[in-house]
């Protein structure tokens, strides 16, 4: 009978260490769900692709003035000639099994952005196609902060084909008067910059290597040919006063001097 009992009881406590450790592991389950994940949620900004680039008329395309265009990796027959050769035929395709595959457009000068455009086509790409992307900008690599604000947003793409026109939007530099575009477009703040960072953080149907087909960079038309000196601007526009020549060769020579450090990048 004792024994009978002592059986009874050992299974009651084994029955009973089992529904703890199930209910440990569904506390762990539910703490990676909405403890560590869920707390470091990062923003979103989902993107649809568009047919066109005509949203951005008034907008000049100023990746043509880059100093250096930089892939993480690229097959060959398939990096930055594929990518800035306005067909859409075309594409980058990386060749690294790390990611974030990355591309890096470096300037001579600071630039001011204000779109980054992408031509993705999954149609035809498929699981080379981005998912999720980041963007940053700094002076170099080593300074980088966010280009969409809030910080740490992320791009979202759902199975585009066409244009994707991601705006760039960073908080106010105290040290900048300019609060928007030409066309008093006030949906995003522009960011002036060195360098620009795009990084490929997922594909679709969780695929490894990306396609893409065309990158373009946008900013303001500069309509005031003397932005530094409102007061001295001459009747004439085709001339120029002699202090104003003096300052624009200083500042051309200002410019010289901050490529060079660039020089090892060509």
């Amino acid at each position: 009978m004792d024994d009978d009992d002592d059986t009874n009881n050992n299974a009651v406590e084994e029955e009973a260490e089992a529904d703890q450790d199930e209910d440990v592991s569904d506390a762990d389950e539910q703490g990676g769900e909405d403890g560590a994940g869920g707390g470091s949620t990062e923003p979103t900004l989902p993107i649809s692709a568009v047919s066109n680039l005509d949203s951005l008329y008034g907008l000049r395309e100023i990746g043509k003035e880059a100093l250096c265009w930089q892939l993480s990796s690229a097959k060959p027959g398939n990096g930055v000639e594929q990518i800035r050769d306005q067909s859409t035929d075309t594409y980058w395709q990386s060749d690294g099994v790390s990611q974030p595959h990355s591309i890096r457009v470096h300037f001579g000068r600071r630039v001011a952005l204000s779109h980054l455009c992408l031509y993705l086509d999954y149609n035809l790409d498929e699981s080379y196609t981005p998912k999720t992307l980041s963007i940053q900008v700094g002076m170099t690599t080593q300074d980088l902060t966010p280009a969409i604000f809030p910080a740490n947003t992320v791009v979202e793409l759902t199975e585009p084909v066409g244009w994707c026109i991601i705006p760039l939007m960073a908080p106010p530099d105290p040290l900048d008067d300019f609060d928007g575009d030409d066309n008093g477009n006030a949906s995003g703040r522009v960011i002036r910059t060195h360098l620009i960072q795009i990084s490929i953080i997922s594909m679709h149907q969780n695929g490894r290597d990306t396609h893409i087909r065309q990158v373009h960079l946008y900013g303001p038309r500069t309509t005031n040919i003397f932005p530094s000196f409102p007061n001295e601007i001459p009747s004439d526009h085709n001339q120029e006063t002699d202090e104003i020549k003096r300052r624009r060769q200083t500042d051309d020579e200002f410019s010289s001097v901050a490529m060079s450090q660039f020089s090892v990048l060509r």
